[in-house]
């Protein structure tokens, strides 16, 4: 097979446009990484042990691994969802693929949630946790991702950590939310032209500082990341990739250290170590990382429930590799096969209405 080369930029520098095609890059191993740091992150706050604690939050001042991850995962989705927006150039086509790949999962793991795990472990009776409206209220709310519920009735009410059956689908809303502006934009036709770019996204950011207070706290961080993600896609050209440039940027955090640029210098070793030749070798059969995602809280409120003593660090003896194994299973029987029927659905459609929209990358 003919070797791909990478554009460069000045000084024999990989530019970020090469390292986006598909055999150039693993950051699906990148995206692995970040959900297993989730997993890790709420270790600390599931189970209950003083004498162990989250030694790799405890080194950033200010953030939390659990926090970096979530960054990443916005910071990635920016740019792989204006990629798909840019070069489906269809907006049918990319609402359909949006739809098929967040929904089909999660209403698997709502639906094992609320019929399966929740009966098991509750302390309500069958008929009861049934016919209580906080359990169908949990179910049409989750997966509508619309004011998400966190707790159902008697389950997990005695865990070291009441209640909460799953607290991480808490930014797949704001995540919906990127994607709508993501739509927007391109119906906008601003991706058209980077000037215009430039001034959507000043606009956005602009009214994203002025709410800033009255914002949530945990919504305030992600969503920025989102945004870089789309604007690097946007300059791929023009943004080199190089270990020279991250070593550099090691050096002045580690000198400074300083929150913006621990954020700067999280951005870009995604860039660099998702390109890397070592992390191009390590071949993943899926990816696993939103089954992880969506299922690891579950599971471990699970073991919590069952084995209240256990400490964090052997907790994940039992909860990654049940996780992943729940991944595995949404990955190849669920989030695959309903990518496959979203490409057959937007085909045809483009087949019988062309573009609407035909953008340039």
């Amino acid at each position: 097979m003919e070797r791909i080369q990478y554009p460069k930029a000045k000084g024999d520098m990989k530019v970020l446009e090469g390292i986006l095609k598909r055999d150039n890059n693993n950051f699906d191993l990148i995206r692995l990484i970040a959900a297993l740091m989730v997993v890790y992150f709420h270790t600390f706050y599931l189970f209950k042990d003083s004498s162990h604690y989250d030694h790799g939050s405890s080194l950033l001042k200010g953030d939390s691994i659990g926090g970096l991850a979530v960054y990443i995962f916005f910071f990635l989705s920016g740019m792989f969802i204006t990629s798909s927006y840019i070069n489906l150039k269809n907006s049918y086509a990319f609402v359909i693929m949006r739809i098929f790949r967040i929904w089909p999962a999660l209403i698997v793991c709502i639906v094992f949630t609320v019929f399966a795990a929740g009966p098991l472990v509750s302390k309500y009776s069958i008929n009861a946790y049934f016919t209580s409206k906080d359990t169908w209220n949990y179910l049409i709310h989750d997966i509508l991702l619309y004011r998400v519920k966190y707790t159902l009735p008697g389950v997990f009410d005695a865990n070291y950590y009441p209640s909460a059956v799953n607290g991480s689908i808490w930014t797949l809303p704001l995540e919906i939310l990127c994607y709508l502006m993501v739509l927007l934009i391109g119906i906008s036709q601003a991706y058209k032209s980077k000037i215009a770019t430039i001034l959507i996204y000043s606009l956005v950011i602009a009214l994203y500082i002025i709410n800033f207070h009255s914002m949530r706290d945990y919504l305030k961080i992600p969503f920025p990341f989102f945004v870089a993600g789309s604007l690097f896609y946007m300059f791929r050209k023009y943004i080199p990739v190089d270990y020279r440039i991250w070593i550099a940027l090691i050096v002045i955090y580690a000198v400074f250290f300083k929150l913006i640029l621990l954020y700067i210098l999280l951005i870009y070793s995604v860039l660099v170590l998702g390109s890397s030749a070592i992390f191009k070798k390590i071949k993943l059969p899926g990816d696993y990382s939103y089954g992880i995602y969506i299922y690891a809280f579950l599971v471990q409120q699970l073991v919590a429930n069952y084995i209240p003593e256990i400490s964090p660090y052997k907790s994940l003896l039992l909860t990654v590799p049940l996780t992943v194994l729940l991944a595995v299973l949404s990955w190849h029987f669920v989030e695959k096969p309903s990518i496959q029927i979203a490409k057959r659905i937007t085909k045809e459609k483009i087949q019988l209405q062309p573009a609407a929209l035909p953008l340039s990358s």
